[in-house]
C-alpha cells in the first residue's frame, strides 16, 4: 500500500497529489484515473485540489466506462500481471498526448524500476521524467510530443 503518511504529517495525501501534478506538468483541473488497490484517500485529495473528473480503477477489474483521462496514476499492483494491466489501462484511458505515472518504490516488480520501465515500453509508453527520491517514473505514449519546458 502506498505509504502516504510520510508525504507530509498534515494532509498527507494531499501533498502527495500536488507532488504528482506538479511533475505530471497538469493544472489543478486535469482529468485523473488513479490506478491501485488502495486509492480512497488520493481522490479526495484530487477533489479537494480541484479536480473535477477524478476515478479510481482496479487492475484486475474491467472498468465500466472508457473516459479519457489527462493522467493516469498507478499507485499500488500487487504483481508484474497487475502492472501490466494497469499500464494497459492508462494507455486506453491517456489517448496519444495523456501522462502516466508509476509510483516505482510501491510497485512488486522483482527488477524495480528497470522492470516498470520495460513494462511501460511494451505498452508503448517512453520515459519522460523520473523522481529520483520518490522512485516515481512519468510516461509518455511514445511518439508524441515531450513536456514543454
Amino acid at each position: 500500500m502506498l505509504d502516504i503518511l510520510s508525504a507530509a504529517p498534515d494532509d498527507p495525501s494531499g501533498a502527495l497529489v500536488d507532488q504528482v501534478m506538479a511533475v505530471a506538468h497538469l493544472p489543478p483541473t486535469a482529468s485523473v484515473a488513479v490506478i491501485g488497490h488502495h486509492t480512497l484517500p488520493l481522490l479526495l485529495a484530487l477533489m479537494r485540489r480541484g479536480c473535477e473528473c477524478v476515478r479510481s480503477l482496479r487492475p484486475d477489474t474491467v472498468a465500466p466506462d472508457g473516459e479519457a483521462a489527462d493522467l493516469a496514476w498507478i499507485v499500488d499492483v500487487a504483481s508484474e500481471d497487475e502492472l501490466c494491466e494497469a499500464l494497459q489501462a492508462a494507455r486506453r484511458r491517456t489517448g496519444a498526448s495523456g501522462r502516466v505515472i508509476v509510483e516505482g518504490t510501491e510497485c512488486v516488480c522483482r527488477t524495480g524500476l528497470a522492470a516498470i520501465r520495460d513494462r511501460a515500453a511494451s505498452a508503448g509508453f517512453v520515459v519522460v521524467a523520473f523522481d529520483h527520491r520518490a522512485g516515481r517514473l512519468v510516461f509518455r505514449p511514445a511518439g508524441s510530443r515531450p513536456l514543454a519546458r
